[in-house]
């Protein structure tokens, strides 16, 4: 993004005063110029005054607006002013061995991208600074040579890259192979075990990384602060954040922000520590009475967590210790997780840091707080909560929910009878619901090429940032350390992948035959199967079975009820009588397309091939009445499901060829899909539209009968001008007499055409016209109570684009992927299918405003459609039952934020 006309190079957060450039800005903007963390800080700091350390935020117009990725000259002189506030408010002196000022480097985006971009911690730290503070406090010797051996080691990953090596089929980190050569050498396994002379060890290893990749260490604080605002800002442009970008659909141009932050130190003494904190279970959305739902880590900073080199423990710990101000602390998180609740308005995910003050005294600060990120199955129950607690409205409810995620909640789930017969091999702990059956793989590398034919699960001791691809194409994640709140867990969370953490049952090895991996004394290699359960956070061997739940939750349906109250665009399902049971179940408000082709499956294909192809006349009589009594049962049953709604019925639409005996040797089409079809095929085989039309009548008369509300609807196909509607208007009307005088019922009933033409979408001002012009000759009662028009947007933009949608899988993913496309046409639809659909809706709406106008094409359940739809001015839209739900939820966020 540009630098906005006006806008501060930067920000200083002071305790309880807004920035005036700030101040009036809402969250949305607040989050698009400082980030999110940014965002979370100064909401903390300057707006409710908590306890969090002092900060500055470089905003995030900066970071694509860098010469060569360097600061300009007058952002390193804001940097020096802001340190020199920084000073001022904390009464410390940066680089200075007296009192020392450390700060950190932090990232935030707009929208939370967990471990994707940089951070850098202990910024201030050089050898001298660290010796004169070691000999000055002696006792603190080894919390100053810890916080030195993070600084080299995060300055040389982050800034200059020498961190991460090759090293055959995986990828080796010299740092942390140098900290387990020191450990190993001390006879310890955790690094917190290792003493201040290890430490200093550790710290004179690290240098010498410098010296072998040709690099060295900076020395000058000031240059240290600047690198590392670099570093983070160009974070922002790496592999791994463009990667998640482009997935979670974030625009390159937003920029991350970078945040100075004062240190507070979780590393500092036995006392001090750091924690993540959830306001409610990521996982299920609930608050468990009597305990929080967050981990702390004593002696640690915040990568410790994150990373999962130590397990962490629960924040019970906290409660039950001997220490009354922890114990205080422990009330106090809760007290603050509802106040931030009630500011937010949504879950909060926390960060903070407990550090031990002079006087012996464990002191809380608050480092970050962000909209957690949540299962699909915790944002209804989170959302619904939220509203009864009276802290959001049902709208907003709604609106905290994404419809793209919430069908997760129907993912399958393994039977409770195949797991006792199941071997289990051990347990870990549940950090992203679901279970996910496949392969073994350990690397990122191996996740990426095995899942190229079969499903895998990726199982390594931890995951960082750079593990992203594979653990997204990886079906589950296994980790043997960590917790709900690591790396994996919350990645996992966010993408809907099972995953399973913290599995210390699971240990790593390697022999004459590879890597490894051991759990209940069994060794099992790439490639063999295993299955996880995110729920239960079991693991198994072999493959599982999986069931789907048939119910949503009751939160879910009541997000479903709220958001069908909010609505206003109808939705309809895609659906023929197999479907629509469980379209009606999932709240679709009537079929939007009953395909009839599709009837004509199995055993029934033979009657309309005597139709059809036929040469005994006899016999395409004969076949003509049993297709004429299957279809009124069909659609009678149809319409007996979605009694009270429409039921849009399309007469047959299927091309020639779809329908050839086989071996036959009748002549083909060069182009079925504009050739001998739909209305064409009706008007000159009107013996199958009048068929037709007597089903769909007399099933509807008969449900009249029982006391039903039938809504039959039925539809022209492929039409291209005017006279053709005329034409079937008279047909339908003469069928309707006709079943009139069989049954004594004058059927209520619309007649409509599918727009699929650039040829039809011309001719909105004539088509309406014909759909409601009368029938001469012919009683009122036998014509369409009203005229509709639905939109087939797979041909439209096949006819628009002249692209065929079966054969464009040749360029079309290349199209998108270079921005040729910014959506796929065949998903989404194209601005210049959207500019003729715009020419139809203005042209019929000024013949009839309240002309019906709806979708049925595949874009009919496409959000990102949806959206255009409702801007429009749609009656409705019809998809497949599966995308029922979320189209429901995604047209409710429209009318919420744009209401008509």
């Amino acid at each position: 993004m540009a630098i906005p006309a006006g806008a501060p190079l930067s920000f200083f957060f002071a305790r309880g005063e807004e920035h005036p450039y700030l101040s009036k800005l809402s969250k949305d903007e607040l989050k698009t110029i400082l980030g999110g963390k940014g965002y979370g800080v100064y909401r903390m700091i300057c707006q409710l005054g908590l306890k969090c350390p002092a900060m500055f935020n470089l905003p995030t117009y900066h970071a694509n607006n860098l010469a060569e990725g360097k600061l300009t000259p007058e952002l390193r002189d804001e940097v020096c002013r802001n340190i020199a506030l920084l000073e001022k408010a904390t009464g410390k002196k940066f680089g200075s061995p007296e009192n020392p000022l450390l700060v950190s480097a932090r990232s935030g985006a707009k929208f939370s991208m967990p471990g994707m971009m940089d951070t850098i911690l202990n910024i201030g730290l050089n050898d001298e600074i660290v010796e004169a503070l070691v000999k000055a406090q002696p006792a603190n010797a080894r919390f100053w040579y810890d916080a030195y051996r993070r600084l080299l080691e995060m300055i040389g990953d982050v800034v200059y890259g020498i961190a991460e090596y090759d090293a055959g089929e995986e990828t080796k980190d010299r740092f942390e192979e140098a900290m387990e050569q020191v450990k190993h050498a001390a006879g310890v396994t955790n690094d917190a075990e290792l003493t201040a002379d290890h430490l200093k060890t550790l710290c004179g290893k690290f240098k010498e990384i410098y010296k072998s990749q040709g690099q060295e260490f900076p020395s000058d604080p000031v240059e240290q602060v600047c690198l590392a605002a670099e570093a983070v800002f160009r974070s922002w442009n790496t592999p791994r954040a463009i990667f998640t970008r482009k997935e979670d659909g974030i625009p390159d141009d937003l920029g991350t922000a970078v945040n100075i932050q004062e240190m507070v130190f979780g590393n500092k003494t036995p006392l001090s520590g750091t924690g993540v904190f959830f306001t409610r279970d990521k996982s299920t959305g609930h608050k468990t009475p009597g305990k929080l739902d967050g981990t702390v880590l004593f002696q640690a900073q915040g990568e410790d967590v994150v990373a999962g080199r130590r397990n962490s423990e629960p924040l019970e710990v906290l409660l039950e210790s001997e220490n009354e101000h922890l114990r205080a602390i422990y009330n106090e998180i809760k007290e603050t997780g509802d106040l931030l609740e009630r500011a937010e308005r949504n879950m909060q995910d926390t960060e903070f840091t407990i550090e031990e003050n002079a006087e012996g005294v464990p002191i809380l600060y608050w480092l970050q707080i962000r909209d957690g990120k949540r299962s699909a199955l915790a944002e209804s129950v989170i959302a619904v909560n939220l509203a009864k607690e009276g802290i959001i409205t049902e709208a907003e409810a709604v609106l905290m929910v994404n419809p793209k995620r919430f069908e997760e909640q129907l993912y399958p789930r393994i039977p409770s009878s195949a797991k006792q017969s199941a071997r289990l091999l051990g347990k870990g702990t549940a950090a992203s619901p679901g279970p996910a059956a496949g392969a073994i793989t350990f690397t990122k590398d191996q996740a990426l090429e095995d899942s190229k034919t079969k499903d895998v699960v990726l199982c390594t001791v931890m995951t960082n940032q750079n593990d992203v691809p594979g653990m997204k194409a990886a079906v589950g994640i296994l980790t043997s350390t960590g917790t709900k709140v690591s790396h994996a867990a919350i990645m996992a969370t966010a993408w809907g992948v099972p995953a399973v953490v913290g599995a210390s049952c699971v240990s790593f090895g390697e022999d004459s035959e590879g890597r490894f991996l051991e759990i209940d004394g069994t060794k099992l290699r790439r490639g063999d199967v295993i299955t996880i359960d995110g729920a239960s956070g079991e693991i198994f061997l072999g493959a599982l079975p999986s069931e789907k739940p048939s119910d949503l939750s009751p939160e879910a349906e009541q997000i479903i009820e709220w958001a069908k109250k909010l609505k206003s665009l109808q939705i309809r399902a895609n659906a023929e009588r197999a479907e629509a049971q469980i379209s009606a179940d999932r709240g679709a408000e009537g079929i939007g397309l009953f395909r009839t082709e599709h009837m004509f499956l199995g055993e029934r294909l033979g009657d309309i091939q005597t139709v059809l192809f036929g040469a005994d006349e006899a016999a395409k009589v004969a076949a003509l009445d049993r297709i004429a009594q299957f279809s009124k049962s069909d659609f009678k049953d149809a319409l007996r499901i979605m009694n009270g709604y429409g039921v849009t019925i399309r007469l047959l639409d299927a091309p020639l060829h779809e329908f050839f005996p086989e071996d036959s040797h009748l002549e083909r089409e060069e182009n079925p899909m504009l050739g001998f079809r739909s209305v064409r095929m009706c008007y000159l085989n009107p013996e199958i539209a009048r068929m037709q039309a007597w089903a769909i009548l007399t099933a509807a008369a008969e449900l009249q009968k029982e006391g039903l509300d039938p809504h039959p609807e039925i539809e022209l196909p492929l039409v291209i001008i005017p006279e053709e509607v005329a034409y079937f208007k008279k047909l339908v009307a003469e069928v309707a007499v006709k079943v009139h005088e069989e049954t004594g019922v004058w059927v209520h009933y619309g007649l409509g055409i599918m727009v699929e033409t650039p040829a039809a979408a011309l001719q909105g001002t004539e088509m309406v016209r014909a759909l409601e012009a009368p029938v001469c000759g012919v009683p009122a009662e036998a014509q369409s109570a009203k005229g509709f028009a639905s939109f087939g947007t797979n041909d439209l933009t096949q006819t628009t684009l002249a692209i065929s949608r079966d054969d464009a899988d040749r360029f079309l993913p290349r199209y998108v992927e270079d921005g040729m496309f910014a959506l796929h046409p065949f998903l989404s639809l194209h601005p210049v299918v959207e500019r003729i659909v715009r020419q139809f809706v203005a042209a019929a709406r000024q013949v009839d405003p309240k002309f019906e106008i709806f979708i049925c094409g595949e874009h009919g359940g496409d959000l990102y459609t949806i959206g255009r739809l409702h801007d429009m001015g749609f009656t409705g839209t019809s998809m497949s039952p599966g995308g029922i739900y979320r189209s429901i939820l995604q047209a409710a966020h429209e009318q919420i934020k744009n209401p008509r």
